[in-house]
This record gives structure tokens, C-alpha cells and sequence, in this order.
């Protein structure tokens, strides 16, 4: 099941513990972290990993990475230390196997007759 960026910012405000348990995040909150995923999105785009529309829900296997990419970028905003950021190769990486997966070419064995 898909989740939206508003989800995935609420959980980027929770790591950085500027959301305690059963609080809800401001407006102001999330769009800091959505006009962070914007110009995340364009990265990933330009870079051939995403194969989602900008406004469309976050698809299940890129929750997570997109978190952890937000994480890295919106620490020093709300006064974190960023110890995030160290991942975003791995996490990338992440995004592209599953992007690229129904498109390995695995030859397939037959039998001749």
C-alpha cells in the first residue's frame, strides 16, 4: 500500500524528534519537508529514479529510501545533526535495483524438440 509524502513527512519530523509521539505536525512542518522532496524528486528524476509522478503517493519499496533521503536533507533545517546523509548512496541504489528490476533480461532455458 502507497503512502503519501505527507506520511513520509510526518515520519522525517518524528526521526528528528520534532514530532513527539501522538502530536500532529504543523503546516509549516510539512512543507518544509515537502519543498525539500521537491527538489529530491527532480534529482531522483534526472537521475532515472523514480517511475512515479511527483504528486502521486509514494510506492511501498521507495517509502523508506525517500525517508532516509529527507532525513539527510532537512536535519540542519530543524537543528539535527545530520547523520543521515552518509546513506544516500546506498539508498539511491535501493531505488534503482527496484526500478530496474522487471527489466533484467534473465535468459530463459528451452528444450528442443
Amino acid at each position: 500500500m502507497s503512502k503519501t509524502i505527507e506520511e513520509a513527512a510526518t515520519k522525517v519530523l518524528s526521526k528528528l524528534g520534532r514530532l513527539p509521539a501522538g502530536q500532529v505536525a504543523t503546516s509549516a512542518q510539512i512543507k518544509s519537508v515537502t519543498d525539500e522532496y521537491d527538489g529530491l524528486y527532480d534529482e531522483l528524476l534526472n537521475d532515472s529514479l523514480v517511475d512515479w509522478a511527483k504528486d502521486d503517493d509514494l510506492p511501498d519499496y521507495a517509502f523508506n529510501p525517500v525517508v532516509i533521503l529527507l532525513l539527510g536533507r532537512t536535519a540542519d533545517d530543524f537543528g539535527v545533526p545530520d547523520q543521515w546523509s552518509a546513506r544516500e548512496d546506498q539508498q539511491r541504489l535501493k531505488l534503482g535495483s527496484q526500478i530496474s528490476s522487471p527489466y533484467v533480461y534473465q535468459p530463459t532455458e528451452f528444450e528442443d524438440f
